[in-house]
């Protein structure tokens, strides 16, 4: 038996690399917005705002990049239907999780809903990076400006956190191998 599947390595891709980074670089973006607040001196704020510019759009290409291979990579394999008579479902991942009344809800509440909820934090990421890049030069000032971009950033940041918590559940009872 092999350490490590195509499918275990695709996972890991999905969740750690390209999720984890996405957390990142949302953490990281926040971080810039909350520490550069109106009426402290910084000095030339060129540079954070480039650094937020480059921290917002690679996190929102993250997500994409995490949405797109988890549903047409990852997702495929974990519903696949096992065939009629199987009784050893470790390849098996939904159906695995279905049959034991304690995991169940792992599929119907928590797989339910990463299938979903993740296109919504890259499109609000999409939406945050447009912000910033397009209002850069108002975003120190302007606290609506700065105020929305923390709310957008701040949600985009706990959407990810909750679906990357429920991922690691239903990778700890039913790993793709």
């Amino acid at each position: 038996m092999a350490l490590f599947t195509d499918r275990s390595i695709w996972t890991m891709l999905h969740g750690i690399a390209l999720g984890g980074g996405a957390m990142m670089t949302l953490f990281g973006a926040l971080v810039l917005v909350v520490a550069f607040r109106p009426g402290r001196t910084w000095g030339d704020l060129a540079g954070p705002a480039r650094a937020l510019g480059a921290l917002s759009v690679t996190s929102a290409a993250m997500l994409w990049l995490t949405v797109l291979a988890g549903t047409y990579i990852v997702f495929p394999p974990y519903r696949a239907t096992p065939p009629e008579g199987t009784t050893i479902l470790t390849d098996f991942p939904r159906s695995l999780i279905q049959s034991d009344p304690s995991t169940a809800w792992l599929h119907s509440f928590a797989m339910e809903s990463k299938e979903h909820i993740p296109w919504i934090a890259a499109i609000l990421a999409t939406a945050m990076a447009f912000v910033v890049t397009r209002y850069r030069g108002r975003l120190w000032n302007d606290a609506g400006v700065r105020n929305t971009t923390m709310a957008g950033l701040a949600i985009c940041l706990a959407l990810v956190a909750c679906m990357a918590l429920l991922g690691v559940f239903v990778n700890k009872v039913a790993p793709l191998q």
